[in-house]
């Protein structure tokens, strides 16, 4: 594969997850779940799917 090749299927695939984790968020907003994440130190955390769509950002 070309370098063009695997730059194009990285983006395919980084919008593919980006796509699923936006759905995934919004699923859990729905039903009123929350997510496992971590803080800075790497400390899991548990937030509101709320929560975490705004820290997030609308990319």
């Amino acid at each position: 594969m070309s370098a063009k090749n695997n730059i194009d299927n990285r983006q395919i695939l980084n919008d593919a997850l980006k796509e699923s984790f936006k759905k995934m968020l919004d699923l859990k907003k729905r039903l009123g779940q929350s997510i496992v994440t971590t803080d800075s130190q790497g400390n899991p955390i548990v937030i509101s799917a709320e929560e975490a769509e705004k820290l997030i950002g609308d990319d």
